[in-house]
C-alpha cells in the first residue's frame, strides 16, 4: 500500500525519469522497429503519471476538509484504482535514490 503524498511524489519522480531515458534512447536510436515498444512503454508511463497527479491533488483536496474519509484519500478518489502501480519496484528505485542522496 502506498502511504503518503511524498511517496506518490516520489514514484512520479521515479517516472518522469524513465520517460526523460526512454524518450532520449528514442531519439538516440536508428532501428525503428523497436521505437514501437518504446511508445507503448512511454503511453503507459505517461497514464500512470496522470494518475498519480490526480492522485496527489485529490488527496490534498480531501485532507484539506474538515474530516477526512480514510479510504477515499488512499484511494485518490479512485485514481490509484484505475493504474497498475508495480509498487515494489517503484519503492525500491525511490529507496535507491534516497540511499545515493545520503552519501556524500
Amino acid at each position: 500500500m502506498i502511504g503518503t503524498n511524498r511517496d506518490l511524489i516520489a514514484m512520479r519522480a521515479v517516472i518522469d525519469h524513465e520517460i526523460f531515458a526512454l524518450a532520449l534512447r528514442k531519439s538516440a536510436m536508428g532501428r525503428r522497429d523497436s521505437a514501437n515498444e518504446i511508445d507503448r512503454r512511454l503511453s503507459a508511463l505517461a497514464r500512470e503519471r496522470v494518475a498519480l497527479c490526480a492522485a496527489i491533488v485529490n488527496r490534498r483536496r480531501e485532507s484539506a476538509k474538515n474530516i477526512v474519509v480514510l479510504a477515499s484519500w488512499l484511494s485518490g478518489y479512485g485514481a490509484l484504482d484505475n493504474i497498475a502501480l508495480d509498487a515494489g519496484r517503484r519503492r525500491r528505485a525511490v529507496d535507491a535514490d534516497q540511499g545515493d542522496a545520503a552519501v556524500p
